[in-house]
């Protein structure tokens, strides 16, 4: 038990290092072309990404740090061409994930309508910022693997997903009450 304590320690030490990496990196790195494109051109391939990018966030998490993560796994997606995914709204769509963005799901509309223009909902700007600095981040400030691509959050759920059955998760964010909120894994098919 008290290895455990430690272990989650040092996974929560982790991530709070990669946080303050992305926003070193997102406070001090000189926008790139691509950054700025994304900024003045609302119909580029970047914004529309971010765009996408913050709209999974936003369904998946109000809270900083897992939506970090998720970001993370998110870009994993897109990069790996999961799913046969070519875009973050690819990913975003593929059927039976995210069910913040499926249709029945009852705040669908809620999760899907938000955009550049939306400036007066903090936890969307939140989400927004989050995966702009997910999305334009160095290699290097990855927390997780590249092949960290499944997650799930098991107070959200009724019963575990089939893949993740005799599977140990790699990363798990719990509440304070020590509840696990999402488990992450890595090497899933």
């Amino acid at each position: 038990m008290q290895t455990q304590n430690y272990i989650d320690a040092g996974k929560f030490l982790f991530v709070a290092l990669a946080i303050l990496a992305l926003s070193a990196q997102t406070l001090f790195a000189e926008q790139s072309k691509s950054a700025l494109r994304a900024y003045t051109d609302l119909s580029s391939i970047e914004a529309q990404d971010i765009l996408w990018l913050g709209r999974i966030l936003y369904s998946e998490s109000k809270v900083r740090e897992e939506q970090i993560i998720i970001g993370w796994v998110v870009r994993n997606r897109a990069e790996s061409s999961f799913r046969g995914a070519d875009s973050y709204k690819d990913v975003a769509l593929s059927p039976s994930q995210f069910s913040g963005l499926w249709p029945g799901d009852p705040q669908y509309k809620n999760n899907m309508s938000p955009n550049y223009s939306d400036t007066n909902n903090k936890e969307w700007q939140q989400a927004l910022a989050i995966a702009q600095a997910v999305y334009f981040a160095d290699e290097s400030l990855r927390p997780i693997g590249k092949s960290v691509r499944h997650f799930y959050s098991p107070i959200a759920i009724t019963r575990d997903p089939h893949w993740a059955s005799n599977k140990k998760p790699i990363l798990t964010m719990r509440n304070d009450r020590g509840a696990v909120r999402f488990a992450f894994y890595d090497n899933v098919r």
